[in-house]
């Protein structure tokens, strides 16, 4: 079932689930040493796909300033990979950010081995590859589909 929490609407078993995977995926799995839990949890909204009371995929989304919006922490656990989780969190994120989001650009620091994916959903790369913790990344950017009162689907 997918979720779409404030930091103060997840439990505490979420909070816990979410910062596990985040740093099996990020820190032990990518050999990256950073400081994972940061203050954009507090003010972001927390997408996640849980089934049978275990976290699958989960990614943030959050406002970056008054015209782009912007997510991250993206990642699918080990189980679940290969299985369509990263392309439906992505559907997800796309969705959130054109419901809840006023912001007319999305803009995203991608891992590089991710940029097709993203592709997929309209992101286009802009500028040089560049090393955020020792993996290369893209800058990528897309056009905010937002859509009006009436328009918005289930969430």
């Amino acid at each position: 079932m997918w979720h779409i929490k404030t930091f103060d609407e997840l439990s505490n078993r979420e909070i816990w689930a979410i910062y596990r995977a985040r740093i099996a995926v990020f820190v032990v799995d990518q050999h990256s040493e950073y400081q994972d839990v940061d203050e954009q949890d507090l003010t972001a909204l927390h997408v996640f796909y849980e089934e049978n009371g275990e976290l699958l995929a989960y990614a943030r989304v959050f406002e970056k300033d008054q015209d782009t919006v912007t997510f991250g922490r993206v990642l699918t656990v080990r189980q679940a990979r290969g299985k369509g989780f990263g392309k439906a969190l992505i559907q997800q994120l796309m969705d959130v950010m054109a419901t809840r989001f006023d912001q007319d650009k999305i803009e995203i620091e991608a891992q590089e081995h991710a940029v097709g994916l993203y592709e997929r959903f309209g992101f286009e790369v802009y500028g040089d590859t560049f090393l955020d913790v020792g993996v290369p990344h893209k800058m990528m950017v897309a056009k905010n589909q937002k859509k009006t009162a009436g328009t918005e689907g289930a969430n």
